[in-house]
């Protein structure tokens, strides 16, 4: 039985047609309900009301709760300074030589790294390239949030120590800069 078929039949026992079969009383045949109910939950309908007679039926499925979903866009890279350390170490990192003027610009967060502001691009630096203070280095990407790490020191790239698109750990090393005494 389809939605229309079965919708005539309630619509019959609303308006009493059903009832004067039933000797007069007024009466709701569950085994139609149970059906229509059955139905309703397998259509693509999300609310039904029928009303004849002075008796109406409503059935509505509850809403499910809607997903937690942070929206996706683009939003302008923010710019963080990268902690600079030349004594602790995240687990497992690698650490400069006891070379004084070879430091690391480290990760300010975790996150996942990327050497290029898009895909397909040349990366910020490379190996062998001098930066600027405040010179953007790479990007950290937290929680959809692209932050732009900046170098806290001018200097030229000796190593990047992490590959594109890998996950960091705060204070993790990103690059091995040898300093440049600019004066």
């Amino acid at each position: 039985m389809d939605l229309r078929d079965f919708g005539e039949r309630i619509r019959q026992s609303l308006t009493g047609e059903r009832d004067a079969e039933a000797g007069g009383k007024l009466s709701v045949d569950f085994d139609d309900l149970k059906e229509l109910i059955q139905i309703f939950e397998a259509s693509g309908l999300s609310e039904i009301e029928i009303e004849e007679g002075g008796r109406r039926m409503r059935l509505q499925k509850q809403a499910a709760a809607p997903p937690l979903a942070l929206p996706v866009s683009n939003p302008a890279p923010q710019s963080i300074h990268a902690p600079m350390h030349a004594d602790t170490a995240a687990p497992g990192a690698e650490r400069p030589v006891d070379d004084p003027d070879l430091k690391t610009i480290d990760s300010p967060m975790v996150g996942t790294f990327y050497a290029a502001p898009a895909p397909g691009e040349e990366p910020f630096v490379d190996v062998g390239d001098e930066v600027d203070e405040n010179q953007t280095v790479c990007i950290v990407e937290a929680m959809k949030l692209m932050n732009e790490v900046v170098a806290k020191f001018a200097g030229i790239v000796e190593k990047v120590l992490v590959e594109n698109g890998q996950p960091v750990e705060f204070g993790q090393p990103l690059y091995h800069v040898r300093v440049l005494n600019k004066a």
